[in-house]
C-alpha cells in the first residue's frame, strides 16, 4: 500500500511541478495583496547567527514548490523583526530552516511564543535544534537541543508510526544520506515518528534515538525532522514526500495525501 501510495504521489509530481526562479535571501512569493483571501500562509525563516548551510536556497525552492502544491502561500524572511503579535497573525505555519544560534530576542519571543501557544504551528528542519540554546521555552518546543554530529553517510530511519502524514509513504527501514545529529535533552512529551539506528552508520552518541516527532505546544503544534544538511535532500522525492506530508499535517491534519511536485528544473 505504501508503495502504491507513493508511486501515485510521484507521478502527480511530474504534473504539479513549477519552474524555479532565482531569489533573494529575504523573499516574499506570495505576498499579500496577490493572496486570495482565506489562503493559508507559511513563513520560512533561515536566519543564521552561527553555521550558515549551503542548502538554505535549495530548501527554501523545496518548500516553495511543496506548499504551492498544497494551495498555501509561502513567504520567506531572514528578518526577525518579522516576528512581531501583528505579523505572526498572518501566518498558519513558521518553518525554522536550518536556523542557528539565537536568532529572536526579547519581544520577538514573547510574540512567537504566545502564537504558537494559542493555535500557531511550527516546522523545524535541521538545525533548527541547533537554535536558541538560551531560550529553554524554546528547548522544551522544538523538543531536544543538537549535541554533535558526525561526516555526512547513509544511514538507517526506522519508522516508529506508519500512519502519520510525514511517514506514511516511507519503507519501514528508510536508508538516506544525510548529516546526522546526536542530540542532547530528548523532552519526554514528543510523539515520535523515526528512529535512527546508529547501528547503521559511525558517530553516533544517543543510541537508536528519535529523528523526526510532533507534539502538542499549548493549542499549538510543532514538527521536528532531523534530515535536510545537504543540497541533495531536496531533490530526493522521499525526502520532499516527508516535509509534504508535515506541511500537509500541519495546516490541515485531515489532508493524509498531500501533492508532491518533482524537483523544480533549474
Amino acid at each position: 500500500m505504501r508503495h502504491w501510495v507513493f508511486t501515485f504521489l510521484t507521478v502527480f509530481a511530474t504534473v504539479a511541478c513549477t519552474s524555479n526562479k532565482a531569489h533573494s535571501a529575504s523573499d516574499t512569493y506570495s505576498t499579500a495583496e496577490s493572496v486570495a483571501r482565506g489562503t493559508k500562509r507559511i513563513l520560512v525563516f533561515t536566519s543564521t547567527k552561527g553555521f550558515r548551510h549551503d542548502s538554505i536556497p535549495e530548501g527554501v525552492r523545496c518548500l516553495r514548490d511543496l506548499a504551492q502544491a498544497q494551495g498555501f502561500a509561502v513567504e520567506h524572511t531572514e528578518d526577525a523583526k518579522q516576528f512581531n503579535a501583528k505579523n505572526l497573525a498572518r501566518f498558519d505555519c513558521v518553518v525554522f530552516l536550518s536556523t542557528t544560534g539565537d536568532v529572536l530576542e526579547g519581544e520577538q519571543e514573547d510574540d512567537f511564543k504566545e502564537w504558537m501557544e494559542t493555535g500557531g504551528a511550527f516546522f523545524g528542519i535541521h538545525a533548527a535544534t541547533d537554535t536558541e540554546f538560551t531560550w529553554p521555552w524554546y528547548g522544551r518546543m522544538v523538543g531536544a537541543y543538537f549535541s554533535s554530529h558526525p561526516k555526512v553517510q547513509p544511514a538507517d530511519q526506522v519508522v516508529v508510526d506508519a500512519k502519520h502524514p510525514a511517514t506514511t509513504m516511507l519503507p519501514a527501514r528508510w536508508r538516506r544520506t544525510d548529516e546526522w545529529y546526536n542530540f542532547r535533552g530528548f523532552e519526554s512529551d514528543i510523539h515520535v515518528l523515526l528512529r535512527l539506528d546508529e547501528k547503521s552508520y559511525v558517530g553516533g552518541k544517543n543510541g537508536e534515538h528519535p529523528s523526526a516527532w510532533c507534539k502538542s505546544v499549548g493549542e499549538g503544534k510543532m514538527f521536528y525532522t532531523a534530515g535536510g544538511h545537504t543540497k541533495e535532500s531536496y531533490t530526493e522525492p522521499e525526502f520532499r514526500a516527508h516535509l509534504a506530508g508535515a506541511l500537509a499535517w500541519l495546516m490541515n491534519p485531515a489532508a493524509a495525501k498531500p501533492t508532491i511536485p518533482s524537483p523544480a528544473s533549474r
